[in-house]
């Protein structure tokens, strides 16, 4: 994980005017941690039920080996 590069740079995506872009802006400033993460989860997955929710809950309240 310490080596890995960041592809394209999201602010290239958007016009330089874009509400965005200010996002992006405090985003890198305040909140910089490393390459962005994504999870793909395969189809199949129940988010209706609570356990299946438990299962890829990222906030607090969350269980301890939830996806995130």
């Amino acid at each position: 994980m310490h080596n890995v590069e960041i592809g394209l740079d999201q602010s290239l995506s958007m016009p330089d005017d874009s509400y965005v872009m200010d996002y992006f802006s405090q985003l890198s400033k305040y909140l910089h941690a490393g390459p962005p993460v994504y999870f793909v989860l395969e189809e199949g997955h129940n988010y209706t039920s609570l356990e299946g929710q438990n299962m890829v809950c990222g906030g607090m309240g969350c269980n301890n080996d939830s996806l995130v």
